[in-house]
C-alpha cells in the first residue's frame, strides 16, 4: 500500500525558491569575481540538483517492511518487526531540533537530524506538519505522509499484527546529556581575525589592478581593482565564522553528542583556512607571478581534507545516543 509524501509546506517552498535563486546567483558571482570561483560554482549547481534527486517521493508497506522511496537512489527499509513505538508531532519545528547531516528545506527535510525530545532521527519529510516519529531497534525515523490518518491505521495495524502491540512514544526528559564546551568557538573567531589581519597586511602591497580569476591551469584570465581583494577575503571569512558559531549553538542545544558540535566547528574551520589560503594565493600570484603550490595540487589537498572530515562527521552521526 502506497502513501504519497505530503506536499512541500510553506517554509520548504520558500526555502527552495530563495536558496535556488541565491545558489544560482552565487554560482555566477563566484565564477566571474572570485579566484578559482568555478569550483564553488559547480558545487552550487550540484547542491540544487542533488537536493531534488535525493528527496523522498513516497512511502509504502511491503511484506514486513515500511519502505521509503526517494526520487533517485536506494530505498530505505524499516522492519516492522523491530518497530518499538511511534508518535505524531503536529509541528516538528516546535521541537528542539538540529540538522546534523541533511537537508533543512531545499525540496524537503531529509537526512540525519537530532531532537532533544526524541533523540537522533533519520528524517524523510516534505512537511513539518503531522510528522510521524517512528522508533525501531535500529534507530529513529521521521516521515510526513499526505494521508496521515490512513497511514497511522496502516502502521499500527501492521506492527500490531507482527508484534502484538505498538507503544506511543513520549518525549525524553529535558536537561539531560553532556554538552559541548563553547571554548571550541575560539577556533573560528581566531581564524577570522587572522584572516582579516593577513588581508589588511598584504593589501597595500598589491597593484591597483589585480588578477582575480584564473583558468584551469592557474593562469590569470580576469582582472579587477584591488578593492575586490578585501571583499573576497573578508566577507566569506566573516560569513563562515558566523555560520560556525550559529551551527554550534543549534547543534549543542538539540543533541547529546558533543563530538558532533566539535566536528562541525572543525569542518567549518577547514573551510575558513581554505578561504584564507585563496586570499594568500591571490596575493602571491599578483605579487610574485606564481602560485604558492602548483595548481591543481592545492585543490586536491583541500578536497582530501574536507572529505576526510566529512567521513569522520558522518560516522559520528550514525552512532546512537
Amino acid at each position: 500500500m502506497e502513501f504519497k509524501v505530503a506536499r512541500l509546506d510553506k517554509p520548504a517552498l520558500i526555502t527552495t525558491a530563495i536558496v535556488s535563486i541565491l545558489l544560482a546567483a552565487f554560482a555566477i558571482f563566484f565564477y566571474s569575481m572570485v579566484p578559482f570561483g568555478w569550483v564553488f560554482s559547480i558545487i552550487a549547481i550540484l547542491i540544487i540538483a542533488l537536493s531534488f534527486l535525493l528527496s523522498p517521493s513516497k512511502y509504502y508497506f511491503s511484506g514486513s517492511n515500511l519502505i521509503i522511496r526517494k526520487v533517485i537512489g536506494s530505498e530505505k527499509k524499516i522492519s516492522l518487526n523491530e518497530v518499538e513505538g511511534y508518535a505524531i508531532v503536529p509541528n516538528f519545528s516546535k521541537l528542539r531540533v538540529a540538522r546534523i547531516f541533511g537537508n533543512g528545506g531545499l525540496f524537503g527535510y531529509y537526512g540525519n537530524f537530532s531532537t532533544a525530545e526524541y533523540g537522533p532521527l533519520d528524517c524523510q519529510m516534505s512537511s513539518l506538519r503531522n510528522v510521524f516519529i517512528i522508533k525501531s531497534r535500529t534507530g529513529g525515523y521521521a516521515l510526513s505522509p499526505a494521508a496521515a490518518r490512513q497511514f497511522e491505521e496502516r502502521l499500527t495495524g501492521a506492527v500490531t499484527a507482527s508484534k502484538g502491540r505498538i507503544d506511543i512514544l513520549t518525549p525524553l526528559p529535558s536537561g539531560t546529556g553532556e554538552k559541548a564546551n563553547s571554548l571550541i568557538l575560539l577556533l573560528p573567531v581566531v581564524l577570522f581575525l587572522l584572516t582579516i589581519l593577513m588581508v589588511l597586511l598584504v593589501y597595500e602591497q598589491l597593484p591597483q589592478r589585480i588578477a582575480v580569476h584564473f583558468d584551469l591551469q592557474g593562469n590569470p584570465d580576469g582582472w579587477a581593482s584591488r578593492t575586490s581583494y578585501l571583499v573576497s577575503g573578508i566577507v566569506p571569512a566573516a560569513i563562515l565564522a558566523a555560520i560556525s558559531i550559529i551551527t554550534f549553538s543549534i547543534v549543542n542545544r538539540a543533541t547529546r553528542k558533543p563530538a558532533l558540535a566539535y566536528t562541525l566547528v572543525i569542518l567549518f574551520a577547514a573551510i575558513q583556512l581554505f578561504i584564507a589560503y585563496i586570499s594568500l594565493e591571490t596575493y602571491w600570484i599578483n605579487k610574485h607571478g606564481k602560485s604558492i603550490m602548483p595548481f591543481p595540487y592545492n585543490f586536491i589537498v583541500y578536497f582530501l581534507v574536507i572529505v576526510g572530515l566529512l567521513v569522520v562527521y558522518y560516522r559520528k552521526t550514525r552512532t546512537r545516543n
